[in-house]
């Protein structure tokens, strides 16, 4: 009995046992034990007798035939697993009481069951070892298991105690901020001795003793919060990001845990192969942490379920705007506007890629821009659709997942095959701007499963406003910025017209002078000499201007055989010598200018001849709809790219000739534009373009 004194671990069980119970002397002092507080108590009752039992497994051994001791020692791993179940159920009962405050019983549900299973599967553990001591079954017939069950809680607290200090309102952070240091530190330790454990297969003896003095230090930490009328249930909210580490960090631990474990075993049992097949194992296992590491699928699924289970929200709207905004205006990304959109929504949904369409002519929406999107379409859908429609008034989203026999069930829109047929493709999201849909973007289905339900759908109608406005924003400004270049241009050539009224007064002059002295030959010999160099200068000018002007609104339209305009101008190019070939229909009327549609046809033909080399044949067709003539004009020249023709082709001053301007194209679509046509371009490098013009028949 004298060496009881010298027992350390007696001594610091003991101490712990007191400063526990001077704990709940406070609690109780505080009237921190009844209501929402009663699990507080409870916890603090269970740590004073899980202290006091290891003071007394501390000298079972001089006591080994005192049935009273040896059930206290036998107890003890039952007392230990107790203790942190309460400590669990304290933090739940008030997130439970958060969770029901806001109607989400869903969640609350979810956890309770979550706990009641770790509970359950625990106890049954505890029981079955509590019953292998006193011979009821084999000693050690469990294995490990009562270390990962007790690896578990400290896991789960962990969590919990780490996610209440990083997310509970700022203002109630002095009142538990030592009582999350306090309980953390504990259950940290205790996670650093249970992965020790499961690493080599039995407890450190000395990391166990030390218990007793981490509670003695921590236990005033706890006394401290408590002394400060803590606020446990409010302003509480776990973090995303905060759980999604820990939960990486601990899987990670437990992961290189297992395959060491595992390593132990294939050296133990290999034989002489035993250290080859260990380092190879080992190693195959690091490529393996790393893959997982760097899986976007992996990450996709854990934030899903921790989403699912763990958060009333299903987005931290703070760091979901903030991303947004950031990917929206990332100047420095390679990617343009278009993609950038498409690129916010992907990421706020964890969709791996989608593509944009965008009402560029005024009566259809065509692809604009693709981010990671592998599909091979290349298809319009025109303004007055059903599906556009039924987007723009309603705004509409559309989940293809739902569609039955190409309709959307709930309202009985049809929606177009080519993205109905497509399994991969998942929502429809509208941009609108003032009530008027300017595009809509395609996404693939997410890397992990994701509910589409009321939250999820006001997110992606806030952002898709947001993103119709910037959509609109750019086109402005490009119009804006056209007009600048024309107003450049025309002080340009308001210089060149200055030149020009020089010369005309000089060449004006010279013709007065002409009826008085026209005989002198010294006169004659100016004459000349400035005629030349006007000749010169004029010829300059010319080299360096074309006069190009605006395409009027205001073009008076009729209908016109648009055939006899077309052969009319394909003769010439072919009397002309230029490899130019005419397949037509006898006759096609639309509304049209027939000056204006001369223009185009020129403008068209003409780029498609310089185009082609080698007297490559150009194509030129035309054939009618119900609604449209038709005129095709197909080279197999050099082609452009999607890039260029999206941003630049239509853009005046803006051409991939040699000294050319750029004027002709811009001309031309505005030229069609207003007779109520469209013009559309399709091109790829290296295998030629079709340039196709609409014309309306009435």
């Amino acid at each position: 009995m004298g060496s009881l004194a010298l027992n350390i671990s007696f001594l610091t069980y003991g101490v712990a046992t007191i400063a526990y119970a001077i704990l709940l002397g406070l609690i109780v002092q505080k009237n921190q034990y009844k209501g929402e507080h009663r699990w507080l108590g409870a916890a603090v009752v269970i740590s004073i007798v899980w202290s006091l039992f290891n003071c007394v497994s501390a000298v079972a051994g001089a006591y080994t035939t005192n049935m009273l001791f040896l059930t206290v020692s036998y107890l003890l791993p039952v007392v230990d697993w107790l203790k942190g179940i309460a400590w669990i159920i304290f933090l739940f009962n008030h997130l439970r009481d958060i969770w029901n405050s806001q109607n989400n019983q869903r969640l609350s549900r979810s956890v309770g069951g979550m706990i009641t299973i770790l509970a359950t599967v625990g106890f049954i553990i505890e029981m079955i070892q509590f019953a292998s001591m006193w011979g009821v079954f084999e000693r050690g017939i469990i294995g490990a298991l009562p270390n990962y069950s007790k690896f578990a809680i400290a896991f789960f607290i962990l969590l919990l105690v780490e996610n209440l200090y990083r997310n509970i309102a700022h203002e109630n952070r002095w009142g538990v901020r030592f009582f999350c240091l306090g309980l953390g530190s504990i259950y940290a330790f205790e996670f650093l001795l249970y992965s020790d454990s499961i690493l080599y297969s039995l407890i450190d003896p000395e990391l166990y003793e030390a218990r007793g003095a981490v509670n003695i230090i921590v236990v005033p930490l706890l006394a401290i919060a408590i002394s400060r009328g803590a606020k446990w249930s409010v302003g509480i909210s776990l973090s995303r990001q905060a759980a999604l580490h820990v939960v990486s960090l601990v899987a990670g631990i437990s992961y290189l845990i297992g395959i060491s474990v595992l390593g132990y075993y294939i050296q133990s049992f290999g034989g002489e192969w035993g250290k080859i097949l260990q380092v190879s194992f080992l190693f195959a296992a690091f490529i393996g942490f790393i893959v997982i590491i760097y899986s976007g699928k992996i990450r996709s699924t854990i934030l899903v379920i921790l989403n699912k289970y763990f958060f009333m929200y299903k987005f931290d709207y703070r760091e979901e705007w903030l991303r947004f905004i950031q990917t929206m205006t990332d100047f420095e990304d390679h990617y343009n506007l278009h993609e950038r959109a498409i690129k916010a929504v992907a990421n706020l949904l964890d969709s791996p890629g989608g593509a944009l369409w965008y009402r560029d002519q005024p009566d259809r929406f065509q692809l604009a821009a693709r981010w990671n999107f592998r599909k091979d379409i290349d298809e319009d859908l025109k303004a007055n659709n059903e599906l556009a429609r039924l987007m723009e008034t309603s705004h509409w989203i559309v989940d293809l997942d739902d569609v039955e026999e190409g309709k959307i069930p709930k309202v009985d829109c049809a929606v177009p095959k080519w993205l109905a047929d497509e399994p991969d493709l998942w929502l429809i999201v509208p941009l609108i701007h003032h009530n008027e849909l300017k595009g809509f973007i395609v996404l693939y289905h997410p890397r992990a499963g994701k509910e589409l339900n009321w939250e999820t759908l006001d997110i992606l109608k806030t952002v898709s406003l947001q993103i119709a406005s910037y959509l609109v924003e750019q086109e402005t400004l490009k119009a804006l910025g056209i007009a600048s270049e024309f107003e450049a241009f025309n002080r340009k050539f308001a210089f060149v017209i200055h030149d020009i009224k020089n010369m005309a007064s000089q060449l004006s002059l010279l013709n007065k002078n002409a009826e008085k002295h026209g005989d002198n030959p010294e006169f004659q010999k100016d004459l000349k000499i400035t005629v030349n160099n006007t000749v010169e200068k004029m010829n300059d000018l010319l080299s360096r201007i074309n006069l190009i002007q605006e395409p009027s609104q205001a073009t008076e339209v009729e209908l016109l055989d648009v055939a006899k305009i077309l052969k009319s101008r394909v003769d010439r190019f072919i009397k002309a010598g230029q490899a130019v070939e005419l397949v037509s229909d006898n006759s096609v009327e639309a509304i049209s200018h027939e000056d204006n549609l001369d223009t185009v046809f020129v403008h068209v033909i003409q780029n498609a001849v310089d185009a082609s080399k080698n007297g490559q044949m150009v194509h030129v067709s035309l054939t009618q709809d119900q609604n449209y003539a038709i005129v095709k004009v197909t080279d197999e020249g050099e082609g452009m790219d999607r890039d260029f023709i999206r941003n630049e082709l239509f853009r005046p001053f803006r051409s991939l000739k040699e000294g050319g301007y750029g004027i002709g194209a811009y001309e031309s679509r505005q030229l069609i534009h207003n007779m109520g046509g469209r013009m559309e371009v399709k091109s790829k490098p290296g295998e030629g373009t079709v340039v196709t013009v609409y014309l309306k028949k009435e």
